[in-house]
């Protein structure tokens, strides 16, 4: 299912911005790096109980690299933004069939985080680093708030 069918994105907020370099790499070339996107979703109350629900997910995007040729973390970026969702149509949604079907936001929220993402890695210098540009069409069944990044980070 697709939650873009019944929810609006209602509002949006960067909530946190983190960066460490932890060594200045002077090596030209690939870097190996993971990129991983959680996504946390919780019910807001509503005043009323005829209204339809809205709820708040906390995405968050962390890219941790390394060398190929020195393995080991250079650097760790991550990016949070808080999302509300308000359904508008439909029957009211409770918040596990909610939960089971949240990461069908990603292809809406990746890209906001991406970019402040990407932000973030220039001002530590890293502007080798390329982010995927796309999601992978398949989402981890074991982990529900663990989405794959498809595409090389480099």
């Amino acid at each position: 299912m697709n939650l873009l069918d019944q929810f609006v994105l209602q509002h949006v907020q960067t909530s946190s911005l983190k960066a460490k370099l932890i060594e200045v790499s002077k090596e030209s070339g690939p870097q190996e790096a993971k990129v991983e996107l959680n996504l946390a979703p919780r019910m807001l109350k509503t005043d009323t109980g005829d209204a339809l629900p809205a709820y708040q997910v906390t995405a968050r995007l962390t890219c941790k690299g390394g060398s190929k040729d020195n393995p080991g973390t250079k650097f760790v970026a991550s990016v949070a933004i808080e999302a509300i969702y308000q359904q508008m149509e439909g029957e009211p949604m409770d918040v596990s069939e909610f939960t089971s079907n949240h990461a069908s936001l990603t292809r809406q929220l990746y890209p906001l985080l991406q970019q402040e993402l990407r932000m973030l890695l220039l001002r530590l210098g890293l502007e080798q680093i390329h982010l995927p540009f796309d999601l992978a069409a398949r989402i981890s069944e074991d982990e529900a708030e663990r989405v794959e990044i498809s595409g090389s980070v480099h």
